[in-house]
């Protein structure tokens, strides 16, 4: 079971900093609960801080993950390693020869999309498009790809309040055009990404317009 300490790491881990306004609102604990558990976890090597001035006033201290910390996230980058090497030993010479480097990453992390679709296909069954979205969150919250969604009219709106890869995400977009695919083949519509928490947004964001063209489910 995740304790109290583990969200609030879980958190700085997902997000480049974090305040404690921020971790206390988003935890639902009181701003000292959270700054006793950031004591402990810089105590222990696991969190830096920072500060940061904004003209007058009191400057803001902002909290990131230390690479020991980043160490410990290990589940998300565990199950992409692991799909990563299987879609590599699968790669025949003729998908690798004459391709860019750039190419070559995009084909096999569109490989992994289609495997975390097919990992997941047997639960996402309904008739309706709501029906399917909240299907597809319920299982790719296993995945640390969604935490829940909501639609505003007629728009759906996907989010993740971590990003499960920020470091890879600092490097290249194809992790996150992942996921974005995984979304697509799962629901069976276009979906678009229209925030991440990388470009300094506050979630990672994904929206279905009304309308919206459909595309094959994974197989």
């Amino acid at each position: 079971m995740e304790t109290t300490r583990d969200q609030v790491l879980r958190f700085v881990r997902g997000h480049r900093e974090a305040t404690v306004a921020q971790l206390a609102e988003t935890l639902d604990l009181s701003q000292q609960a959270v700054r006793r558990h950031l004591d402990g976890l810089r105590a222990d090597g696991l969190i830096e801080a920072r500060l940061e001035r904004h003209g007058v006033g009191r400057p803001a201290m902002l909290f990131s993950a230390t690479e020991r910390g980043e160490e410990l996230s290990g589940h998300s980058y565990v199950q992409l390693l692991s799909r990563l090497f299987r879609h590599l030993d699968k790669m025949d010479a003729n998908q690798v020869d004459g391709g860019s480097g750039r190419e070559i990453l995009e084909n096999v992390f569109s490989g992994i999309a289609a495997e975390v679709a097919a990992d997941h296909k047997s639960e996402v069954h309904g008739e309706s498009l709501d029906q399917r979205v909240a299907e597809m969150s319920r299982a790719l919250e296993r995945e640390g790809i969604v935490d829940g969604w909501h639609k505003e009219g007629d728009i759906v709106h996907i989010l993740n309040n971590e990003c499960p890869y920020l470091r890879l995400a600092e490097m290249s977009d194809v992790a996150c055009r992942s996921d974005r695919q995984a979304i697509e083949l799962l629901v069976g519509v276009e979906v678009e990404q229209t925030r991440r928490i990388v470009d300094g947004e506050p979630v990672c964001e994904y929206i279905i317009r009304a309308g919206a063209e459909p595309k094959p489910k994974g197989n």
